[in-house]
């Protein structure tokens, strides 16, 4: 099968590689050049485990080309697929002037019969939108459309694309259907179940299920809260929470709050979605308050310790908003460090795949130093701050630590260590919700 695959983006890419290793011919079309130049070298521009290694195999193979012409991904393609941005707009309104824009560029050189799909995650109603703009393009010509969302977590994404728990697709006819089918056809099994819809359903399974994610997360963070009032411990809480099958284990770690580029965007948009149906979430909407203050968490538990911040060297060990990824998309690494420097602190920073990615945010900021390693960030600082969980960090010589750092205290916000174990090696310790 002829497939084209709009936008290089992480869905994009993923999507692209694992579909020409699936034996289909895949052309991933994108608009900037040197994303391109790097690509068609066989250079991945994302931390993905295995997907440098799909994406050359897959050009080695001829199957998989990129390109910035758009007439040479479409003209042939059975499959459209678009993974084109939808950042958050006005009020977390999904944009998708650049998705809308695209669908109508790609329209002109397409085949007659081709199925338009949108993967771009996007509220109900998207397709039904694309589905206009094409017909504003290319009049009567015979076409169809499809809602297929993705459901990739980032660090590992190959794995869940070769092996989704579900593949969704929302279709409204036969012709739509059987090409996703033939498309997924390697993997489509008992195992991995296709899951045919509707297409609003389809774009609302998405935006559920990242929400109901970003549920569980925020309020798991709650009872952290809860558990440093009353004297609980939240990971003793989650273990025997998760053991409960109806719940599950899955998301039930507290923290400072989720990051990312999806579920903060997807939370919002899924509630102005609702709105403009004359409808209120009350739940979705209260994720966004609890979420957006667990950043504060962190400062009050390093200023009960160090009440004046001024000229005090904090070393801040993890960047991205989660470990496997170098995505420091809305991580909360970027509020607290700003803070930090409000309150007059020098920071030293490390992560062992983020470094590059956050440096364009702070590469002005000359009180913030980008160390080499997690230990060369530990050098003289008074106090240490954990906000990514990356085994790295978990697998620290606490010892050496010591002899390190001019001060003993640290900030847990993964809960990653055992307090004994920090308490025994001279420290003072503060964890989430123990």
């Amino acid at each position: 099968m002829t497939i084209a695959v709009v936008g290089t983006g992480y869905v994009g890419l993923t999507a692209g590689v694992c579909l020409s290793h699936f034996g289909n011919t895949v052309a991933c079309f994108d608009i900037q050049e040197k994303k391109i130049e790097r690509l068609s070298a066989g250079e991945c521009i994302i931390y993905e485990s295995g997907l440098e290694e799909l994406l050359k195999k897959g050009l080695a193979s001829g199957n998989l080309i990129f390109t910035t012409d758009p007439a040479r991904a479409v003209q042939r393609a059975d499959i459209i697929f678009f993974s084109v941005d939808t950042p958050a707009g006005e009020y977390g309104k999904a944009d998708l002037s650049r998705l809308l824009a695209a669908v109508k560029n790609c329209a002109q050189y397409m085949k007659p019969g081709a199925v338009f799909v949108n993967k771009s995650t996007a509220p109900v109603g998207t397709v039904q939108k694309m589905k206009e703009a094409i017909r504003e393009v290319i009049g009567d010509t015979d076409f169809s459309v499809a809602s297929n969302p993705e459901f990739l977590s980032e660090g590992n994404a190959v794995q869940d694309f070769l092996h989704p728990d579900r593949i969704v697709i929302g279709v409204e006819d036969a012709r739509a259907e059987q090409m996703l089918r033939a498309a997924y056809a390697p993997i489509i099994g008992d195992d991995h179940p296709l899951v045919v819809t509707t297409i609003p359903s389809a774009e609302l399974i998405k935006y559920s299920a990242n929400a109901f994610l970003a549920l569980k997360i925020s309020f798991m963070n709650e009872i952290a809260d809860f558990c440093e009032v009353c004297g609980a411990d939240v990971k003793e809480i989650a273990r025997g929470m998760g053991f409960d099958r109806r719940i599950g284990k899955y998301f039930l770690r507290a923290g400072i709050g989720y990051g990312g580029s999806c579920f903060g965007k997807d939370v919002s948009a899924l509630a102005m979605s609702a709105e403009e149906h004359g409808y209120e979430f009350k739940i979705i909407k209260a994720l966004s308050q609890v979420n957006t203050l667990r950043y504060q968490i962190i400062l009050k538990k390093l200023q009960k310790h160090l009440p004046d911040m001024k000229g005090k060297r904090i070393a801040v060990c993890g960047l991205a908003y989660k470990p496997m990824t170098d995505d420091v998309r809305d991580a909360p690494a970027h509020r607290i460090i700003f803070e930090l420097l409000s309150l007059g602190a020098r920071v030293s920073v490390y992560d062992p795949a983020a470094n590059e990615s956050f440096y364009a945010t702070f590469s002005h900021a000359a009180q913030v130093h980008f160390a080499g390693s997690a230990y060369a960030a530990l050098g003289d600082a008074d106090a240490l701050i954990i906000l990514t969980e990356w085994d790295e960090f978990r697998n620290f010589d606490l010892s050496k630590v010591k002899q390190l750092m001019k001060g003993g205290v640290i900030i847990d916000g993964r809960n990653i260590f055992e307090r004994r174990d920090v308490e025994h090696a001279g420290f003072i310790y503060e964890g989430i919700g123990r």
